[in-house]
């Protein structure tokens, strides 16, 4: 049975019972064993021909597949081997990066107090600024180096070996961080710990391996959003975890080094868990599917190349900038903004400052979902409205956000704010998978990596830009903004340099999205005028 690409598929699985078929798979049952072409399908009214064992007629997959084995419906609450299990593990390990990576941010004004760090400024008895703005730009700038790198290395090996190998590798300089006696120290460990934010491109490459395009903005924006909420979960758990060491008889410095100790042991756990326990794609793992000759072996540097080739993978390099970016400025920076302009503690600004990333907990999938679902009424054109909406109102918020003076307004302003960066985020990966499936992972280190940029350059006004944060916000949202245009040569003429249809890249490009698009707009204005 022929299916629509824009076609919704909602998480209710509820509205799936009365066309499910009759066949059914018994509980102890190890699917897992049994993935594979078999040649034998079962016809579901809803989602077509499923695979089942030719022997049992038992389906293989609990969820309906596509024709490649990608489950057509996101069920966050199973677990079940391959798509629910691997969809866990890409955003759980996403979210403990997350947690490690800024771990350091909400504890940072105890930190700069710490005088061999050269964090403070002892002659005016203030704290070092400027010193203080570089190590966190330091702290998302080794970030882009990995994300380009580990793109084209999914491609080749798959999602599972290198996730589980940046987060045991990279749990280390977590540790480190609380061994720092010098600023240069210092901000070398918090360089190496920016590399775990290239674990994001793996989680999007995963869930794009494991989820149907029917689904696929659902699925990425969930598994990211969800990734990203550990940068709010830290905020608010750093600070009470800095108390309790301190209730053990620590001093504020032996306190603050002896808890880096808990999102580097969080690191190496879901590292070595998710390496044991999860699989690579709906058949298997990549090394035992190139082994049989299943799957073909993919040229790294020919899959950059191919990425890099692209204009639109620069687009939406620039897009992301102007909401990844922005995110991860804000999780550098917020608890103290709270603190320096509003003068509440370090524990109610960590409480404060965590509810921007606690908005990840839906806003990022609220954008995947607005994607998926606009594309089913307007095809590409319905996901790049959605892109565009988002990222424009997110500068507007922020722009807002900056200009107020009461605690009681900036915070409701923040929450806002923070819903529209997620929900562009989460649009951004609606449209990724579609710039061409033959390097997915290549364009998803691209992209990612310019969320990283972002937050490097812009950044950079609140080292050297105005004295006071309120008017660094102001012109970070005005750049917002005007970097929210460039949606629009996304969806004008093709601007593809490389010819993706060949015979390995079955699955639609923007391109086709957007012919069809308008060919259903022509057909429908041609039978409204006979009408």
């Amino acid at each position: 049975m022929d299916k629509d690409p824009h076609t919704f598929a909602s998480m209710d699985s509820e509205n799936q019972a009365d066309s499910a078929p009759t066949v059914t798979m018994a509980p102890d049952v190890d699917v897992n064993e049994r993935v594979g072409s078999t040649g034998a399908f079962v016809d579901d009214e809803k989602y077509g021909p499923q695979p089942i064992d030719p022997e049992t007629g038992e389906r293989l997959f609990r969820l309906p597949v596509d024709e490649k084995h990608r489950a057509m419906k996101l069920e966050p609450w199973r677990f079940d081997k391959p798509h629910m299990r691997a969809f866990f593990f890409a955003w759980s390990a996403f979210f403990t990066a997350f947690f490690g990576w800024f771990a350091v941010s909400p504890l940072m004004t105890t930190i700069r107090q710490s005088t061999e760090l050269g964090l403070w400024n002892t002659e005016t008895n203030t704290p070092n600024k400027t010193a203080i703005g570089n190590s966190n730009v330091i702290a998302v700038s080794g970030t882009v180096l990995m994300r380009l790198i580990i793109g084209p290395s999914c491609d080749r090996f798959g999602s599972r070996v290198p996730f589980a190998a940046l987060m045991t590798v990279f749990s280390l300089p977590v540790y480190l961080i609380g061994t720092a006696f010098n600023y240069a120290s210092f901000c070398t460990a918090r360089f190496f710990v920016g590399f775990l934010g290239a674990t994001f491109v793996i989680t999007q490459f995963w869930t794009t391996q494991m989820f149907s395009p029917v689904i696929v903005g659902t699925a990425n924006a969930t598994s990211a959003g969800w990734g990203n909420l550990g940068g709010g979960v830290t905020n608010a758990l750093m600070p009470q975890f800095f108390n309790l060491m301190k209730a053990f008889g620590l001093n504020d410095d032996k306190a603050w080094r002896v808890v880096m100790v808990i999102p580097g042991t969080m690191c190496v756990a879901i590292g070595l868990c998710l390496y044991f326990f999860s699989q690579d794609l709906p058949d298997g793992q990549y090394k035992d599917l190139h082994a049989s000759g299943a799957l073909q072996k993919t040229d790294a540097l020919k899959s950059m190349k191919r990425a890099s080739l692209n204009v639109r993978s620069w687009i939406l390099f620039a897009l992301y900038a102007g909401c990844f970016g922005v995110e991860l400025i804000m999780n550098a920076n917020l608890s103290s903004y709270f603190q320096d302009e509003f003068g509440v503690n370090q524990g109610t600004a960590g409480l404060i400052a965590s509810l921007f990333g606690l908005m990840n907990l839906f806003a990022r999938s609220l954008g995947g979902i607005s994607s998926d679902f606009m594309s089913k009424r307007f095809g590409m054109k319905g996901r790049l409205l959605v892109f565009f909406l988002t990222e424009l109102i997110e500068g507007l918020f922020l722009i807002g956000f900056s200009r107020v003076t009461s605690l009681g307004a900036a915070i409701p302003l923040l929450i806002l704010f923070s819903s529209c960066v997620q929900m562009a985020e989460g649009a951004t990966f609606g449209v990724v998978p579609y710039v061409d499936p033959t390097c997915t992972g290549a364009i998803s280190g691209i992209v990612g990596a310019g969320g990283n940029v972002g937050a490097v350059t812009l950044g950079l006004l609140f080292s050297y830009g105005p004295e006071k944060k309120p008017d660094a916000m102001l012109i970070l949202g005005c750049i917002v903004c005007g970097i929210a245009c460039l949606v629009i040569p996304l969806g004008v003429g093709p601007l593809k340099v490389v010819d993706t249809q060949t015979a390995a890249a079955p699955a639609k490009t923007i391109d086709d999205e957007l012919l069809e698009s308008d060919a259903r707009r022509s057909s429908s204005v041609s039978v409204s005028d006979r009408e």
